[in-house]
């Protein structure tokens, strides 16, 4: 699908935008702008066409316990399944599945307010920033069709013949660690209008509280808490 496509099923225009200095929108993916969680399904849709690789996924439910019982963190979590699934495969290999993922993506996992939300934003001039913790194998792609201006993703690492190693470029880009990119992109580019981030998860309080426009969508119970006590705007995008 293409991104006139993606526009032509927005549906009804967007209210006229607000007058006021252009600023930068900084967008979440999964479960803000689309209804699912992205990682998981890319990593198990990627398995379903490589039943080679089953055997070596059958580790991730322990793994997945051990995170659950708080013996591990979110990053060590990633980077097993990363290493689980996809480690040791190059780049080609992955390219026809991450352009499938994109495309299903683009057909019917978007949020069809945050696509009008993005066009809002886009009318009044703003700089649009997709800011997630999934991976940039098809975080960067999906950006481009959408239209974002900047990205900032969890990096996987490759060797030096373009195999998945499994491992990170830099930290996980999740709490803390997406807060400092952002801020770390918005004074390289010498930002200085109203920042708005929409994001539906707790681990993305401090940057809300960053932001002159935090916007909490479709927000976990322990999000909805902390937009009531700290006056946030809170959004149903369902």
């Amino acid at each position: 699908m293409s991104i006139t496509s993606v526009q032509a099923s927005r549906g009804a225009a967007n209210p006229q935008p607000e007058a006021g200095p252009a600023g930068v929108a900084v967008f979440d993916l999964d479960r803000t702008l689309t209804a699912s969680d992205t990682f998981v399904a890319f990593l198990l849709g990627f398995l379903l066409r490589a039943p080679s690789r089953w055997p070596r996924a059958l580790t991730l439910p322990g793994a997945v316990a051990l995170y659950c019982a708080g013996l591990r963190d979110n990053t060590w979590l990633k980077t097993t399944f990363l290493r689980a699934i996809l480690g040791g495969l190059q780049r080609d290999a992955l390219v026809p599945w991450i352009d499938r993922f994109v495309e299903r993506l683009l057909a019917r996992g978007l949020r069809r307010d945050a696509l009008r939300k993005m066009d809002w934003h886009r009318a009044k001039g703003d700089r649009l920033v997709l800011a997630t913790a999934s991976p940039d194998l098809y975080v960067i792609p999906l950006a481009a069709r959408l239209g974002f201006d900047a990205v900032v993703s969890t990096r996987v690492a490759w060797d030096a013949e373009e195999r998945v190693l499994g491992g990170l470029i830099g930290r996980n880009c999740y709490g803390a660690e997406k807060l400092a990119r952002v801020e770390a992109w918005l004074g390289r580019h010498k930002m200085v209008g109203p920042v708005s981030v929409y994001t539906d998860h707790h681990s993305d309080l401090a940057l809300l509280q960053r932001a002159e426009h935090p916007v909490a969508v479709c927000p976990t119970r322990k999000l909805r808490a902390a937009a009531r006590a700290q006056s946030f705007a809170v959004e149903d995008w369902r």
